[in-house]
C-alpha cells in the first residue's frame, strides 16, 4: 500500500513512523535511567511474587541491582559528555556484566525469579529452552535465533533489546556428551552459547535483511536441575576433607566434571542454588503469593458467582501432596485442578453461593 503513496506522502509517513519508534526506545531507556531499586527493595518486590528461596532471591536481587545500576550510571555518564544518541552511548559503555546461573530441582522458581525481576526493572524478557538447540541449526534451531526472540520480545528495537534479560532453560541438559556422530546438542550448543554471553556484536539473518545486536549489556540467566552434580562435589569435599552443604560449595571444576565447557562456565561468575520446596513454602505459595494459582481458581468461579475458599487443612493436604509428586509449585496446579474440576463442570450456570473445601472433601479426591 505505501508503494502507491506520494513522495510527500511517503516522507510524513516514514518520518512518523521514526518518531514513533524513538518515543518508544525513550519510553523503554527511562526504566533502566530512573532504575532506583536497592537490593534489599528489589529482594522485598520479589517476595510478593516468589516464595521461600531467602538467599538465592538475595544474590539475583544484588546481581540485577548493580547491574542495572551500573548501566544506568555509564549511559547518563556519556550523555553528559556529549554523546548524543543512545546506539553510540551504549557502545562507549563499559560495565563488568554478571551472568547468573541457578542450580535447584523442578518447579522451584528459577525461571519465575527472572521473569518477575525483568518486570520490576522493565526490560525484554525472554526464555530459552536449550534442549531445542543444535549447533549449526541443521537439527533444531540454531543459538543465534536466542536473539531474534531477544528482538522480538523488545518490539523490534535492537536497542532496547541490548538491554534486556536472557534466561537459558536446561543449561544441565547440554552437558557434553561422547558421541560417534556429529553433535546437535551438547558440547556444539554450549561453543555455540560463548558468542551470545561472552557479549559481542552478533549478526542476525532476517531474510534478506542483516541487523547487528551486541549482547554487550544483555544479562543472561542460566538455570538447570544438574542432578548427578550433588555426587560430584560430595566426592570432592570428601578428598579435600572439607565439610558444609554441598550445594553451597560448588566450583567451577565441578561443573566442568559435570560435562561444561569452562570457557561456559566462566560467563556465569554469579552462582545461586534454589532448595527444593517445602509443604510450607507450597501452602504459603497458595496463601501469600500475588500470582497463587489458588487466587486463579477463586478468581475463575467468582465470575460464576460461586465463592471458593479451603479450610486451613485442605491446604495443607494440597500442599503436601504437591510436595509428594516431585513437581514443585507447578504440581499445585495439578493436585487443584484435580480437586476442583468436578465443580467446575458441574456447578456454573446450576448454583451460585458459597463452595467450601475441607479436609475431607480434598481427602476423597486425591484417593
Amino acid at each position: 500500500m505505501i508503494d502507491h503513496l506520494g513522495d510527500a506522502r511517503r516522507r510524513r509517513l516514514e518520518a512518523k513512523l521514526a518518531d514513533f519508534r524513538d518515543r518508544q526506545t525513550e519510553a523503554a531507556l527511562a526504566h533502566i535511567l530512573e532504575f532506583n531499586h536497592t537490593p534489599a527493595s528489589l529482594k522485598a518486590r520479589m517476595d510478593r511474587h516468589v516464595i521461600g528461596q531467602e538467599q538465592g532471591k538475595k544474590v539475583l536481587a544484588t546481581a540485577i541491582a548493580f547491574h542495572y545500576r551500573r548501566l544506568a550510571a555509564a549511559l547518563k555518564e556519556a550523555r553528559a559528555a556529549g554523546v548524543l544518541d543512545w546506539e553510540t552511548a551504549l557502545k562507549q559503555t563499559r560495565t563488568p556484566k554478571a551472568n547468573i546461573l541457578i542450580i535447584g530441582p523442578t518447579g522451584v522458581g528459577k525461571t519465575y525469579s527472572g521473569e518477575i525481576v525483568s518486570q520490576l526493572v522493565g526490560v525484554p524478557f525472554v526464555v530459552e529452552d536449550l534442549t531445542k538447540f543444535s549447533e549449526t541449526g541443521y537439527v533444531g534451531q540454531n543459538t543465534q535465533d536466542i536473539l531474534v526472540d531477544l528482538l522480538i520480545a523488545a518490539g523490534g528495537d535492537p536497542l532496547v533489546a541490548q538491554m534486556g534479560i536472557v534466561y537459558l532453560d536446561e543449561l544441565d541438559k547440554i552437558a557434553a556428551e561422547v558421541t560417534t556422530t556429529r553433535d546437535v546438542s551438547g558440547k556444539g550448543v554450549q561453543k555455540g552459547l560463548l558468542r551470545l554471553v561472552e557479549g559481542v556484536t552478533n549478526t542476525i539473518e532476517m531474510g534478506k535483511e542483516r541487523l547487528s545486536l551486541s549482547t554487550k549489556h544483555v544479562l543472561f540467566i542460566a538455570g538447570g536441575v544438574f542432578e548427578t552434580l550433588g555426587s560430584i562435589v560430595k566426592k570432592r569435599l570428601a578428598r579435600q576433607k572439607i565439610s558444609g552443604e554441598w550445594r553451597e560449595l560448588v566450583s567451577a571444576d565441578d561443573l566442568v566434571e559435570f560435562g561444561m565447557e569452562r570457557q561456559l562456565v566462566a560467563r556465569f561468575p554469579v552462582k545461586v542454588v534454589f532448595h527444593g520446596l517445602t509443604t510450607g513454602d507450597l501452602k504459603n505459595i497458595l496463601t501469600q503469593s500475588a500470582d497463587s494459582p489458588l487466587l486463579a481458581y477463586i478468581n475463575d468461579l467468582k465470575a460464576w458467582d460461586i465463592d471458593l475458599s479451603f479450610t486451613d487443612e485442605a491446604l495443607t493436604l494440597v500442599a503436601e501432596r504437591a510436595r509428594q509428586e516431585g513437581a514443585g509449585a507447578r504440581g499445585l496446579v495439578s493436585v487443584l485442578h484435580r480437586i476442583l474440576f468436578e465443580e467446575m463442570f458441574r456447578l456454573p450456570g446450576t448454583y451460585t453461593g458459597p463452595l467450601v473445601v475441607d479436609e475431607a472433601f480434598v481427602r476423597e479426591r486425591l484417593a
